[in-house]
C-alpha cells in the first residue's frame, strides 16, 4: 500500500517544536521545523541549496534560518535571503518550504502539491484540548508500514490474545457483535454496542465501580484521515448512584509515516472521568506498556514481509473496516498518480 502525499500529517507534537531546529522525515522528505518569532510553526526540506547539510544543524536568526557550514540563510518561505561570499544571493537559490499548522496538540505539515493544502484542514483534536478531559501518552517510532498501524487499529478483538490483563471483558464472552460501518470519501467510522458484562479490574478500579457489576460497552473507531486515528470505549453506568453516566476513553494516534516501513506513532489516551494523577498512575504503566507491545508485533509483521513477501490472507467479519481503509489509501495514492 502507497502513502498518499495529498494529505495533513502531525510530524510533532506541539510542544516539541520551539525556536531550535529540529529534523524530521516525512515519506521520506527530510524536514527542518521551527517556530518563527510569532510562534508559528516553519517547514523547510531539511538540506542547504549550496551543499548537503543539514539545516537543522543550523541556527535561528529572528525569522530566518543559517547553515552553520555553508552560511547561506533561508527565510520561512525557503528563499535563500543571504550567503557569506558575496552580496549578490544566486538566483533561485531556495529550498522547499512546505504548509504547516499547529491545532494545539500537533503540528501538522502537508508535503503534496502546496495549492490543495488550503482545501483540506487537519483532523479535529480538540477533545486533547476541552475542559472535562484529562490525556495522557506517549511516543514511540516503529519499524513497520503505517498500513500495518491501521489493520490494527481496525480490529481490536486481538487485544484479548496480546494483552489479557488490559483486554475488557466483554471481548471475551463470545464472538462480538457485528461492526456497523460507515464510510465517506476519506474517512471510515464504525462501532457496535456490546450486552452487559464486568469491566477489566483497572477500569471497575478507576471507575470506583464493584469488579462483578456488569455495564454495557460501546466500541468506537474512526479513519479520519491518512495521519490520524481515533478510538473511543464507552461504559453505560446505570444503579451506582453519582457514578451512573457515560464514561469515555479517547485513544488518539497521531502518525507520522517517515518511510514505506516505518511509522513515528504519536499516542494519547484521554478519559473524562477519574481525573485525579492517582487514576492516571493506574492507567498510564498499562497503556504504555501495551504500545511497546503493540509494536514489537508490528515489527515482526514488517520483518515478515520484507523477507517472505505478502500473501493472500484469510478474511474474518472483524475485517470490515480494515478493507474499507485500505481501499481510501489505494483509491487517494492512484488519484495521485493520476490513475
Amino acid at each position: 500500500m502507497g502513502i498518499p502525499r495529498h494529505a495533513w500529517y502531525p510530524v510533532a507534537a506541539s510542544e516539541g517544536i520551539g525556536r531550535s531546529p529540529i529534523a524530521r522525515r516525512l515519506v521520506e522528505v527530510p524536514l527542518v521545523l521551527y517556530r518563527s518569532t510569532t510562534g508559528e510553526p516553519v517547514a523547510l526540506e531539511d538540506r542547504c541549496a549550496h551543499r548537503p547539510v543539514r539545516l537543522s544543524d543550523g541556527v535561528l536568526d529572528g525569522d530566518l534560518i543559517r547553515s552553520t557550514y555553508t552560511g547561506f540563510t533561508y527565510d520561512p518561505t525557503g528563499r535563500c535571503v543571504s550567503v557569506p561570499t558575496q552580496e549578490q544571493v544566486p538566483y533561485g537559490a531556495a529550498v522547499r518550504s512546505f504548509p504547516a499548522r499547529d491545532d494545539g496538540s500537533f503540528v501538522w505539515v502537508w508535503i503534496g502539491e502546496a495549492g490543495l493544502a488550503a482545501l483540506r484542514t487537519p483532523p479535529d483534536t480538540s477533545v486533547l484540548r476541552t475542559d472535562g478531559w484529562t490525556t495522557f501518552g506517549g511516543a514511540l517510532d516503529t519499524a513497520a508500514g503505517i498500513g500495518l498501524l491501521y489493520d490494527n487499529f481496525c480490529d481490536i478483538t486481538h487485544v484479548v490474545q496480546l494483552d489479557q490483563a488490559i483486554a475488557p471483558p466483554a471481548l471475551t464472552t463470545g464472538p462480538p457483535p457485528p461492526l456497523e460501518v460507515e464510510v465517506s470519501e476519506t474517512s471510515v467510522r464504525f462501532w457496535r454496542r456490546f450486552d452487559a458484562a464486568p469491566l477489566a479490574p483497572w477500569n471497575a478500579q478507576v471507575l470506583d465501580l464493584p469488579e462483578d457489576a456488569e455495564h454495557e460497552q460501546v466500541e468506537e473507531g474512526e479513519f479520519v484521515g491518512p495521519g490520524y486515528w481515533v478510538d473511543r470505549w464507552t461504559v453505560e453506568v446505570k444503579g451506582h448512584g453519582d457514578h451512573d453516566g457515560q464514561h469515555t476513553l479517547v485513544f488518539s494516534h497521531a502518525l507520522t509515516p517517515v518511510s514505506e516501513k516505518r511509522t513515528r506513532h504519536i499516542w494519547r489516551v484521554s478519559r473524562n472521568f477519574a481525573g485525579s494523577a492517582a487514576a492516571e498512575g493506574t492507567l498510564k504503566p498499562l497503556f504504555e506498556a501495551y504500545y511497546a507491545r503493540v509494536g514489537e508485533v508490528l515489527e515482526q509483521m514488517q520483518t515478515i514481509l520484507d523477507e517472505e513477501g505478502p500473501r493472500p490472507e484469510v478474511a474474518v467479519a472483524a475485517d470490515a473496516a480494515v478493507t474499507h481503509v485500505r481501499r481510501i489509501m489505494q483509491r487517494m495514492v492512484a488519484e495521485e498518480l493520476g490513475g
